[in-house]
């Protein structure tokens, strides 16, 4: 069993606390938050009368799903162990991601507010969201790896790669699922999403090249 009881967390979800792995520092475990400690528990579950499916659940399942389907999630996802077992109930072990020098990840909101690295340009940030969003729409990845928290950026070498997280399947709310039954649905659903995350960050990004 892997103890992270007193451990801080590395970041930290709606659903989620990310946990170093204390005998492995090349990875990583996700835990569920307790009920009390989430302020989204459940909410599409009772509106819907139906089960809850927690998300370390959701996100095995999909990337498997994915995986399995042979989308190259390597590109831009952290390699998923599996689940594990620790003190604080069932985790989901993956690789750490970590750029070239040891660093961390710089999210995509921390660079909407102005507070990126110097040497990573606009034009390239925004030129590697929109290739992201057509690799999820292309393999119609309608996970959580859309919102701005879950996009980064680290270092590759002299310049930065993309890298994303939590490949959590999102739940359909829709009350006839055909975004989940088709494939072509699903992808329209992707390109929206992103749409409505692009046109802030454009706005962010010229704001900055303008400062």
């Amino acid at each position: 069993m892997i103890v992270l009881s007193g451990r801080a967390p590395l970041s930290s979800g709606d659903f989620r606390h990310c946990y170093l792995h204390p005998d492995d520092a090349t990875k990583c475990v996700k835990v569920l938050k307790r009920r009390k400690d989430t302020r989204h528990h459940g909410r599409i579950e009772r509106f819907f009368r139906r089960g809850a499916v927690d998300s370390n659940r959701r996100e095995y399942d999909h990337y498997c799903d994915l995986a399995g389907a042979g989308v190259p999630l390597e590109r831009y996802f952290p390699k998923m162990h599996g689940p594990v077992e620790t003190d604080l109930g069932s985790g989901l072990c993956f690789d750490l991601v970590r750029g070239s020098e040891g660093d961390g990840p710089v999210s995509l909101l921390t660079i909407m507010k102005g507070e990126g690295p110097a040497a990573l340009e606009a034009e390239f940030v925004l030129r590697e969201v929109t290739e992201f969003a057509r690799f999820c729409q292309r393999y119609a990845i309608l996970a959580s790896c859309d919102e701005p928290g879950n996009i980064g950026f680290v270092r590759n070498g002299d310049g930065f790669r993309l890298v994303a997280y939590d490949l959590k399947f999102r739940q359909n709310k829709e009350f006839i699922p055909v975004s989940t039954l088709f494939s072509s649905v699903r992808r329209r659903k992707v390109q929206r999403r992103f749409e409505r995350l692009c046109g802030p960050l454009t706005e962010s990004l010229a704001r900055l090249n303008q400062a």
